[in-house]
């Protein structure tokens, strides 16, 4: 009751007995309010016809609720009143905006998994009614503070994707030129078999860290992650190459990981829901797969690229079938010898 529920749903939980109530306890804990409609009202409330409702919290990845079902707070009525207005004003049509909240609602879920990864291990008390106590305090002094971190964090990723928008140079037609990288964890699926559920997970965790310091620090951008393997963009080759040489380094098997490998091309690229797709991005990804762990494989376009650049070698390797592209000549990417330690 002092997360917010009521006697009523408290008295319906409770047949089902403590496992309910838990559930009970960690929905009002992270998403407080009462419960006062339902999916009929909210649209009436909120001024939003049916379909276009459904349709949008669907989008946001949401399971469709009982009309008769009580479930709904004034936060979800302005949610829809907002969206609806955001997107008008926009002058986005309904295909768009669905899109648009398919893609904000999957990020925050992964979000909000890594994070009860965390909140699982923040306590190591047995007893249900502790453990709640807890995470009724954890929540009260840490959601706040989240909520307003997020959106800083959304907005400083808005100000340099609009600052790199602006210094994109086109290709083809809707195709913008950049540079791809993928590097991967070799053995990884025998690595998996060797290891306790843990240290997979610290491997894991690491490897992501890792990964994500040399990419921005480099000047590059972490597209995404993918288990063993993360696939990164530059505006330039050499930054690119850098990071690609960094990752060696860093994700080392004198560091405890499995030989690392990555590919590297140059080319247009199709951005759509913060993702990169076209067949710059495939042969990036299929050259990481013929490479040889420990090694940089770019394509001729990016040796081109690095070709006046000192810091770089560039070599070419034995033709190799790639699927999908047929055969296509790789290139090793090597530190120069005078910039080895």
């Amino acid at each position: 009751m002092a997360a917010g529920v009521n006697e009523t749903v408290l008295s319906e939980a409770a047949p089902e007995g403590l496992d309910a109530i838990q559930r009970i306890v960690a929905r009002y804990l992270t998403f407080p309010g009462a419960r006062r409609y339902t999916p009929p009202e909210v649209y009436a409330k909120a001024g939003v016809d049916e379909d276009w409702a459904i349709a949008l919290w669907r989008a946001m990845g949401f399971p469709e609720v009982p009309d008769d079902q009580k479930v709904f707070t004034d936060a979800d009525v302005e949610a829809v009143q907002l969206a609806t207005q955001l997107f008008e004003r926009a002058h986005l049509d309904r295909a768009v905006a669905l899109q648009q909240a398919r893609t904000m609602s999957q990020a925050v879920s992964r979000v909000a998994f890594a994070n009860q990864d965390v909140i699982a291990d923040f306590t190591t008390e047995t007893d249900p009614i502790r453990r709640a106590e807890e995470a009724i305090s954890l929540a009260k002094d840490t959601l706040p503070a989240l909520d307003r971190l997020l959106v800083y964090m959304y907005r400083r990723h808005l100000a340099a994707a609009t600052e790199q928008q602006l210094l994109i140079e086109g290709s083809e037609e809707g195709a913008t030129n950049m540079t791809i990288g993928f590097a991967d964890l070799s053995r990884f699926t025998s690595v998996t078999r060797e290891l306790e559920p843990r240290d997979l997970a610290m491997l894991i965790d690491g490897f992501n860290g890792e990964a994500a310091d040399v990419i921005v620090e480099a000047g590059g951008r972490v597209v995404k992650m993918i288990g063993d393997e993360v696939m990164f963009s530059s505006l330039d080759a050499e930054a690119a190459a850098m990071a690609a040489l960094g990752l060696l380094d860093a994700v080392s098997p004198d560091k405890g990981y499995p030989p690392l490998r990555v590919g590297v091309a140059t080319g247009g690229v199709i951005p759509r829901e913060g993702d990169l797709f076209g067949p710059t991005v495939n042969l990036a990804n299929r050259l990481v797969v013929v490479a040889r762990p420990g090694t940089v494989l770019v394509d001729r376009a990016t040796r081109d690229a690095l070709a006046s650049d000192a810091r770089f070698e560039v070599s070419p390797i034995a033709a190799r079938h790639l699927k999908g592209l047929g055969r296509v000549r790789p290139y090793r990417l090597r530190a120069a010898a005078a910039t080895r330690s």
